[in-house]
Parts: structure tokens; C-alpha cells; sequence
């Protein structure tokens, strides 16, 4: 039976979500499915990327026309009337499907209640690894989180990613698969599809010694490229700012000590930011603490970057994966918590650097160790299934949830 009623998809962060979603939305316009985007990016104070939906011709509806102020009171104030909007949207649209890429914070959370009660299926489709089993939230957020539900009706409570409550899940591999069901969800309604996002990993090809790449970066042919792929963990309340900063200083200082010995003068970093982190900051960061001439911010396509670099370095970030699925080797940073939840260390997908020792040791192993990056890149695969068949299967569970058909 044909979907009569268009799919409801809702996105909160234009970059990410989009880049898991846009290929998935393409085919089913292709396939003749009605659908429409609602861009809640404002309600979390950032900006919607609408130009990738106009191109193409996906319907898209911005909930709010700028994002809302910082203050948490402030914020407050003005989302509430949202979460109305949201509500009568979701009334008048009657969608055949709600598909959601978090089901547990505002404003996502709205629109599977408001499912719920109309009797709407629901999707989730994994959108990162989470941290929900290992990471309590600080008592500050967790009052926060309280009072903006009993007051606000604008929160999820203290509930984990997948205990939202929808119908259907999309799992990015056997690993999240395994998280899902901890956490409390039926096994029978977990299907694995992979991420979109990784389809193009199939067709990307490595340079490590790219001389287009590092003259655009400004670097010297034989420059050893290492990736640093930051992410706002302080924000994500990992750690305080206060560490991330001086765990930064630290690393800095110990590429400067190993460029000053034999073999390493070229050493350079590349910082690769998250959206979350202002490159203009960290640029002065980087020139309060003197290492400007051996570490720069790169503000370039990832995999371009990645594929060119000798070896990257995180905190914690799925960009890390997408290092090592590039078969680029891979170091995590370590810190005073845990940062590797996921066992990429144990499972063979990243090296643990904890001491300045610990750096050499590990970009030795990547001039030394020919199939380093190989074996990072097998590992990778326990996490993500489907690699540049992803789009095609998010699409098809897409279509049966819509059309109330038991997934395949």
C-alpha cells in the first residue's frame, strides 16, 4: 500500500544530522515517499544548513527562525511556546512515520510523545556512539534536567539514549546493538542498517604523502601529519575545561620535545574541531602557548584531511572511527576519567597515549608497523555494518515503519 502521509524527520544539529540523513531523505524522494524535514537546530542555539535541503527539494519546515539565547532562564522563556508549536505541528501534518535521531532530550522527546498519543510508529536512527552507560550526568545537570521537566515540560528526565520509547531502532553495528539492548530495548525491535554517513568511506581514497594537501595547509612535502580531532568533551561534562586545557598544554609540549629529536623536526599537528569549539579560540590557545608553528586549526573536509594525515589523535569523538575506518591509525589522549567506553583500545582499533613516551612509542609503531592502519581498519568494522549500503537500508526500514510493516 502506497505511504499517503508524508514521513516526519526531525534533526537538531544541521551538520551531523544532515550528513546521516541527506542520503537516506534522497532515496525516498526518489522513491516516490512523501516526506518533510523539522529543523529544531535554533531551539538548541544553533544554526540551520537549509541550503543542502533546497538543492534537493526536500520539504523542510525551521521551527524557530534564529537560535535562542544562552542563559538557561532565557532559553527557558522561549522555548516553551515552541514546545506548543511543536505539538500543533505534529497534529496538523498526521505523518505516516516520526524518525528521530535522539529520543531522549527536548525537543525530540515532544515529538514521540505526541506520536504516542496519536498512534504514530517511530524510528530512532542511531546518530553517534553514546556514553549513557558510562558517564552519570553531574548533579547540577541532573537538577536542571528535573526542574525544566516538572516546571517546563521540556525535558526527558534522566532517561538514557533509546529509552525513549520508539517503536523501531536503527544500530550502527553488532556494539550498538549489544548498547541498546542494556539498556533496555527488545531485541526484536533493533535492526541493524549501519550509519549513512559511512557510505562514502567505501569509494574514499588515502594519500598519507598528499603534497596537495599539505601545501594547502601550508606544510612541507615531507611533513609527518598528525590529525588531532578535538570535541567539546568539557561541555559534554567528561571532564572540566579546566583539564581539556591543560591536557592540550601537555601534548603540546610533548610534540615539541619529540621535534627535537632526530627524525622528527617535521612533526606537525592539525587540530580538526568539532562544531562546538570556536576555532578563533583555539588559534589564540595555540599562540599563548607558543606551538603555532607546529600545530594549526585545519577548517577542511574531514575525510580529506584524515586521509592525508600519517596518524590522528582524539579524546573521545566518532570521528575517531571514521580515522580508523580510513585506515588511518589512531591514538586516544587519555585523561583523569575513562575516555575509551567503547574498548577501541581493547579491540584493536586505537593506541592509549597517556605519557609523552606513550606518543613517541605510538608514531613510531605507525612509520614502523606497515599494517597498522590496516588492522585499525578490520577492527572498525565490529562498530559499523554496511558500509556504502547504509542509505539504502535506513530507506527501506524507513518505508516498512511508515507503512506499518513489520521491519526485515
Amino acid at each position: 500500500m502506497p505511504i499517503q502521509n508524508p514521513v516526519l524527520f526531525e534533526i537538531t544539529a544541521s551538520d551531523s544530522h544532515l550528513a546521516i540523513l541527506l542520503p537516506v531523505l534522497k532515496i525516498l524522494r526518489e522513491r516516490g515517499v512523501p516526506l518533510i524535514l523539522f529543523s529544531d537546530c535554533e531551539i538548541l542555539r544553533t544554526e540551520s544548513r537549509l541550503a543542502p535541503l533546497e538543492q534537493a527539494s526536500i520539504p523542510y519546515l525551521q521551527m524557530a527562525p534564529r537560535p535562542l539565547p544562552g542563559p538557561d532562564l532565557d532559553w527557558e522563556l522561549e522555548a516553551v511556546p515552541l514546545r506548543a508549536r511543536i505539538l500543533a505541528e505534529v497534529s496538523r501534518l498526521q505523518p505516516s512515520a516520526v524518525i528521530v535521531l535522539n529520543d531522549r532530550n527536548f525537543p525530540s522527546n515532544i515529538y514521540l510523545q505526541q506520536a504516542r498519543r496519536m498512534q504514530i510508529p517511530t524510528l530512532l536512527v542511531q546518530e553517534s556512539l553514546r556514553k549513557d552507560l558510562f558517564q552519570e550526568p553531574t548533579l547540577r545537570k541532573k537538577i536542571f534536567r528535573w526542574r525544566r521537566k516538572i516546571l517546563f515540560g521540556i525535558e526527558g528526565g534522566l532517561r538514557k539514549y533509546g529509552q525513549g520509547h520508539c517503536d523501531w531502532y536503527a544500530a550502527w553495528g553488532q556494539t550498538s546493538v549489544e548498547y541498546f539492548q542494556k539498556v533496555g530495548v527488545p531485541a526484536s525491535r533493533i535492526r541493524v542498517t549501519g550509519n549513512p554517513r559511512f557510505d562514502q568511506l567505501a569509494s574514499v581514497h588515502s594519500d598519507r604523502s598528499s603534497p596537495a594537501l599539505r601545501a594547502g595547509l601550508g606544510l612541507a612535502p615531507q611533513a609527518f601529519l598528525l590529525t588531532f580531532l578535538s570535541s567539546p568533551i568539557e561541555k559534554m561534562l567528561l571532564v572540566s575545561a579546566q583539564e581539556k586545557e591543560q591536557a592540550l598544554a601537555h601534548f603540546l609540549e610533548w610534540v615539541r620535545a619529540l621535534r627535537a629529536k632526530p627524525g622528527w623536526a617535521e612533526l606537525t599537528v592539525v587540530f580538526k574541531l568539532h562544531r562546538g569549539e570556536s576555532a578563533e579560540r583555539f588559534r589564540d590557545f595555540l599562540q599563548a602557548r607558543q606551538a603555532s608553528e607546529f600545530a594549526r586549526v585545519a577548517q577542511m573536509d574531514l575525510y580529506t584531511l584524515l586521509s592525508g594525515s600519517q596518524a590522528a589523535l582524539m579524546f573521545s569523538t566518532t570521528a575517531g572511527l571514521e580515522a580508523a575506518l580510513l585506515g588511518t591509525p589512531l591514538g586516544i589522549l587519555e585523561l583523569s576519567k575513562p575516555l575509551d567506553d567503547w574498548d577501541l583500545v581493547g579491540r584493536g582499533v586505537a593506541s592509549p597515549v597517556a605519557r609523552p613516551e606513550d606518543l613517541q612509542a605510538f608514531l613510531e609503531n605507525v612509520r614502523q608497523v606497515g599494517d597498522l592502519g590496516t588492522r585499525a581498519r578490520q577492527a572498525a568494522h565490529s562498530y559499523f555494518a554496511h558500509i556504502g549500503e547504509a542509505s539504502q537500508l535506513v530507506a527501506s526500514l524507513v518505508e516498512q515503519v511508515a507503512a506499518r510493516v513489520t521491519p526485515q
